[in-house]
């Protein structure tokens, strides 16, 4: 038996131990600076977007077109996007800084809106982009008007 016990434990000390895998790089940490059209900056952690930018945090795509070219752009090869002047019943054009340095000029594609959620110095914030809530209540069988509604300016994506 205790021959036995030997080898046993003579056998398990040789098994060689295979290295845990590293761990999954994670999006946790990614962080976003909305420049307002007030001129204030907020800068939002672990964003979640919805409308033509769609994803969480890393794994955000812009969806966007440029002439007949339609596509999508993951956030993570962004640097900056700049809204541009919104014409009337048009895609949103936006000028997109790449992190190598080119630059973009593009059209929003299907959806004509963006929203941000995430923690910031203030708490949870959700911002829109355009903000119809902050238009005041009136009752209009017009459209509205999207250009008096805009929120943002730019969004910065720093190199995390």
């Amino acid at each position: 038996m205790l021959t036995l016990n030997f080898l046993l434990a003579l056998f398990v000390q040789q098994v060689p131990l295979t290295p845990a895998p590293p761990p999954p790089p994670s999006t946790a940490g990614q962080k976003v600076v909305v420049c307002l059209h007030g001129g204030a900056t907020l800068t939002v952690e672990d964003p979640e977007f919805g409308g033509f930018i769609d994803g969480r945090s890393g794994d955000a795509v812009l969806i966007y077109r440029e002439h007949s070219f339609h596509g999508q752009l993951p956030v993570k090869t962004i640097s900056r996007i700049e809204f541009l002047p919104y014409k009337k019943r048009k895609p949103f054009p936006l000028k997109v800084t790449l992190r190598n340095g080119e630059e973009l000029n593009v059209e929003t594609e299907r959806r004509n809106f963006m929203e941000i959620k995430g923690k910031s110095e203030l708490g949870i914030v959700t911002i829109k982009h355009p903000d119809p809530i902050n238009t005041p209540l009136k009752l209009t069988t017009r459209k509205p008007n999207r250009k008096k509604d805009l929120t943002i300016q730019y969004l910065e994506f720093p190199a995390s």
